[in-house]
């Protein structure tokens, strides 16, 4: 006999699978049996009690086969022929091979399925639209039809492209990311009306073309206000109850330890299995990476190998290595721990909080982290910052420059001031000297004349003016020396001028650039002004569309609800004009019965009166005579 490693009860029995259920004549499950109150209460299901007045599948158009068969149902896609729309018709399993019992539990499952969703309302849940009762009698949910592609169909498609090119899907996985958002929306929502899903797993989550999700397969859901399958016949112990939890429910590898140990249904089991499913949109692979096995030894293999995993405690790897934010937030909804995972409220802040560049409020920062962030959340506003910077270090720098060269400038002048004074002083001195040697030439030229020594005199007037000529051509050559001088401080100044007028033009580039960089920061501001104007209104827009889908939603039921009532006032006048016809053809048949017998009436009464004038003519003495012929009846009334 197979067993199924996925009943391991708390004290590590095994149970038979659901497949060896179907023939309790069989000589282990028979045993197993005797001994598993729960395995027998499985077994010994009630029957179905279903409300009346519920729609008939004469309602709509059936296709011949099902588009998906599952455990415990098969989905057809199906014409509603009253609202001429396609709808989903969920309907339990079926087939000579099962037996009564688990039949009467797939159908249990389906009516709960309904219940369960009569109870949710939101854009990223499917809706049902009513609960039907076959000819035969079991239940089917009609659905509405969701377009678009499972999350499953979307990774595998990635993971090929990956495997052909070598290069990762970043980008296209991140924008899975911000779909799935919504669901974690849906999954708080269902938990704040104590409903548990249970079965979180990509084939579970529709994506449609413009980025949509829908949470769909409710049909193990938990309503934790409702008693589960189990308790309809009375109450169980503790661990009959835990095991058939364990048996009905979840799907490797994305159930935390509790589920597989059979634990009753806790909202802490949906944020584990999203956080599992986000971990595979981000790595491209789940923790435990679970592979489709054809032999049965290598499933249970797989399987214990599964739980052993779970039991140990072994921390993942980190989903994404260079982000150590969206890792954080995977790895907190995949914890061990009940206690210390999300709730589904706080999963969809810290997610909501990471796509939009805001800090993760579960997250320890550093400086530079909460500067990245800063940056990543506002790039605007940090855009206009750095350009504002590099504005001011231009500024700056040029302003440095224009300082250094307006330093030369002065320098160069004030030398240029001091050759020319020093040439000036020694073209005095020159003169000085020219004056003395005219004087001395006069002097001995008076000398000369006054005949007082003049040889003496004009020697030493001679040796003077030799001097004074040798002192001129000394004053002469500095004063040559002091105006090359002060031509070089000229063209030195004459070059810090053109150097300040570059300076100056190039201060004005500066202020022309910053004033360029306020513009573009002020045009940032704008249209980060109208990018927050234009997420409002898309915000706005939503909000209205979702009270619209709600108003619609509303709107159908009491559509729906006013069609019940006129299919019932339909029926009851069906049935009125049934009996109204039998009546009449009643009547009609009395009245031929009664014409019929005015008829016989009539000729026995004809027949009567010819005797009677028979006999009056014996009795007058005459002879018998012909008789009469009878008079003809009359028509019969019409």
């Amino acid at each position: 006999m197979e067993t199924d490693p996925t009943q391991l009860h708390l004290d590590g029995r095994d149970h038979p699978s659901l497949g060896d259920l179907r023939d309790p004549s069989h000589p282990v499950v028979a045993a197993h049996l005797a001994t598993c109150e729960m395995c027998r209460r499985l077994v010994g299901q009630t029957g179905l009690s279903l409300p009346g007045g519920l729609v008939s599948e004469s309602a709509f158009r059936w296709p011949a086969d099902a588009v998906a068969r599952g455990g415990m149902a098969q989905i057809f896609l199906a014409d509603d022929r009253r609202l001429s729309r396609q709808v989903i018709l969920k309907a339990p399993r079926d087939g000579e091979e099962l037996p009564a019992p688990l039949l009467q539990m797939f159908q249990q499952r389906i009516a709960a399925e309904a219940k369960v969703l009569a109870k949710l309302q939101h854009p990223a849940i499917v809706t049902i639209y009513e609960l039907g009762r076959a000819s035969t009698g079991w239940p089917f949910c009609v659905l509405e039809k969701v377009e678009g592609r499972s999350l499953r169909d979307h990774l595998d498609e990635l993971a090929v492209d990956e495997a052909a090119d070598g290069r990762p899907r970043t980008r296209e996985r991140l924008e899975l990311l911000s779909s799935l958002v919504s669901v974690a929306e849906a999954i708080a929502y269902a938990h704040e009306r104590r409903v548990v899903h249970r079965d979180i797993t990509p084939n579970n989550i529709l994506l449609g073309k413009r980025g949509e999700a829908t949470l769909i397969d409710w049909g193990i859901a938990r309503d934790l206000d409702a008693p589960s399958l189990m308790d309809i016949d009375g109450p169980l112990d503790a661990s009959a109850s835990g095991r058939m939890v364990t048996i009905s429910a979840g799907t490797p590898p994305y159930i935390p330890l509790e589920q597989s140990q059979g634990r009753a249904a806790e909202p802490s089991f949906d944020v584990y299995s999203f956080g599992v499913c986000l971990y595979e949109v981000v790595a491209g692979r789940t923790p435990f990476v679970w592979k489709a096995l054809p032999e049965q030894s290598e499933r249970e293999a797989q399987m214990h190998a599964f739980l052993r995993w779970l039991s140990s405690g072994e921390r993942a790897p980190a989903a994404a290595p260079k982000d150590s934010e969206l890792s954080g937030i995977i790895a907190r909804a995949m914890h061990r721990e009940p206690g210390e995972r999300f709730t589904a409220d706080e999963l969809v802040r810290a997610l909501k909080q990471y796509l939009t560049g805001d800090l993760v409020f579960s997250h320890r920062y550093s400086l530079s982290g909460r500067v990245s962030r800063w940056v990543r959340r506002r790039p605007a506003v940090a855009a206009s910052l750095a350009v504002a910077l590099v504005a001011l270090v231009v500024t700056a720098v040029v302003f440095a420059r224009l300082s250094r060269t307006a330093q030369r400038a002065a320098e160069s002048q004030q030398m240029a001031i001091a050759a020319r004074l020093d040439a000036k002083e020694k073209e005095q001195a020159a003169e000085l000297a020219r004056e003395e040697s005219e004087k001395a030439s006069a002097r001995a030229a008076a000398a000369e004349r006054e005949g007082k020594d003049a040889r003496a005199l004009r020697d030493i007037a001679e040796k003077r003016r030799l001097e004074a000529e040798a002192r001129r051509n000394e004053f002469e050559q500095a004063a040559a020396t002091a105006k090359g001088d002060a031509d070089d401080a000229v063209a030195r100044f004459r070059d810090a001028v053109k150097e300040r007028e570059l300076a100056d033009k190039a201060r004005d580039e500066a202020k022309l650039a910053q004033a360029n960089a306020e513009s573009q920061r002020d045009a940032a501001d704008l249209a980060r002004q109208a990018a927050q104007k234009e997420r409002d209104t898309a915000r706005g827009a939503e909000r209205a569309a979702i009270e619209e889908r709600a108003q619609a939603v509303a709107a159908q039921k009491a559509a729906d609800a006013a069609r019940a009532e006129a299919d019932v006032a339909r029926e009851g006048a069906r049935r009125d004009e049934v009996a109204a016809r039998a009546e009449r053809d009643e009547a009609r048949a009395l009245a031929q019965t009664a014409q019929q017998d005015a008829a016989t009436a009539r000729q026995q009464l004809a027949s009567l009166e010819a005797r009677v004038r028979e006999l009056e003519q014996r009795l007058a003495g005459q002879g018998p005579g012909p008789a009469p012929e009878p008079a003809p009846a009359p028509p019969p009334a019409p």
